[in-house]
């Protein structure tokens, strides 16, 4: 089932809004073109579609029906990732932009699940290739098509993986001087 007019009027934008967006991605893309995306008349391409979701604020899957995304190349759930039914969950609960975020508490409370077991399901959809955005000063998690939010997590990840890594070279040393295989 097609939401992309109930989720457009919900946000208060016009067809020639959405339209107007979707052109710097193709220029093709008209009124007319998004009155047919809602009608279910057509199905975007892939990179439309990556457009909708980050013009609609939502996930494909809040979007589009499960046999409208099955036929569209490279849709599936998660971003293009072959997604656990968690991940698909979290895909579709975990709001798209960096002011819609969602806190721990909420999201925990919206997944039915106490804190650490929710941030093993987001790691795990991590894992998975879900693109899970958060932001340091406690507003929480979102999910986003912005690549410079994008590259912002990337930094902080990384350097939070070298700082790890790093710690565990003196203990690294220990270990093997002490005959232990690590």
């Amino acid at each position: 089932m097609n939401r992309l007019q109930e989720r457009r009027l919900s946000l208060g934008l016009s067809q020639p809004d959405v339209s107007a967006r979707l052109k710097e991605i193709d220029p093709r893309m008209d009124v007319g073109m998004v009155s047919r995306f809602e009608r279910g008349a057509c199905l975007p391409t892939l990179p439309v579609l990556e457009g909708l979701e980050a013009i609609l604020q939502a996930s494909r899957t809040e979007l589009l029906g499960e046999d409208e995304l099955g036929a569209i190349p490279g849709s599936e759930a998660a971003g293009g990732v072959s997604a656990s039914p968690m991940t698909s969950k979290l895909a579709s609960v975990i709001p798209h932009g960096r002011r819609n975020a969602i806190s721990r508490k909420d999201l925990a409370e919206e997944l039915g699940l106490k804190d650490r077991h929710m941030r093993q399901v987001v790691e795990d959809a991590r894992n998975d290739g879900l693109i899970i955005l958060c932001e340091c000063n406690g507003r929480g998690y979102y999910q986003s098509n912005d690549l410079d939010e994008i590259y912002s997590q990337y930094i902080r990840d990384t350097k939070r993986a070298s700082a790890i890594i790093k710690r565990c070279n003196s203990m690294r040393t220990l270990l093997r001087q002490a005959g232990r295989r690590v």
